[in-house]
């Protein structure tokens, strides 16, 4: 059986001097771990189109849930990724959170196409890295159905307060009137107004307009880690590629 997919390779290892294990993000497959003979020969027709962080079209022959690469041909070369080593590493850390969370042979129809935007940001180094990897945790998260809901307080249902808190173990959100009678399970963090409106900004905004947020530096010292405890404590798991990220980050 023939199988065409547009997909984005999140992973590779060696098989051998010339073969690889790839692992290609789609949305009808989710994410497909494919053989690739010869792949590492500089002759390979398929070279560069099953490179890491290529967004080609893949052509594989499937033998129940194993897959072979047929063919492939590239759309887009997200190269530039690779000649800073900071953007790499964070383009790993998504890699890694992507084949943690996609299931293969399930469908995850708008995965790819968010994958491909964030890649293309990672390329053009055009926002900031805290912002970037920001945008990507709290928005991958939604997409897994870990959304905070950020709409209203959980308890009187206000939408604007001066001061709101958010419960990352409940998901939500408490306004400051109601914040002394609510009994939170651990500790709240505090909003400012900009916070709270780059959080709902990531979550309710569609996939190509999402990177487009514009915040202040202390805004986005505070966004980034405030998603990177949301996603980690919803997933419960560490990634080392996260922590060699904050080992080599400026």
């Amino acid at each position: 059986m023939l199988v065409t997919v547009d997909g984005i390779v999140i992973g590779r290892r060696s098989i051998g001097e010339t073969g690889c294990f790839i692992d290609v993000l789609t949305d009808e497959y989710g994410v497909i771990e494919a053989v690739a003979h010869g792949v590492k020969k500089l002759t390979s027709k398929n070279a560069g189109s099953a490179a890491l962080f290529s967004y080609s079209r893949f052509c594989f022959s499937k033998n129940g849930v194993k897959y072979t690469l047929n063919s492939a041909e590239p759309k887009f070369s997200f190269h530039g990724i690779s000649s800073d080593i900071e953007y790499l590493s964070l383009a790993a850390y998504f890699a890694d959170v992507l084949k943690d969370t996609v299931a293969s042979e399930q469908e995850n129809a708008g995965m790819l196409r968010f994958a491909a935007v964030t890649m293309y940001e990672l390329d053009k180094k055009r926002r900031s890295l805290d912002l970037i990897k920001s945008v990507f945790e709290l928005h991958i998260s939604a997409m897994l159905g870990f959304s905070p809901d950020l709409r209203a307080c959980r308890v009187c249902a206000c939408y604007e307060h001066e001061k709101m808190y958010f419960d990352a173990v409940n998901s939500c959100i408490v306004c400051g009137d109601c914040v002394q009678e609510y009994n939170a399970p651990a500790g709240l963090t505090e909003l400012s107004p900009e916070l709270l409106y780059a959080m709902r900004y990531i979550v309710f905004s569609p996939v190509d307009k999402i990177y487009k947020l514009d915040v202040n530096a202390d805004v986005q010292r505070k966004l980034s880690l405030l998603t990177e405890e949301y996603l980690l404590h919803q997933l419960d798991r560490e990634f080392r590629s996260l922590d060699y990220f904050k080992t080599i980050k400026l």
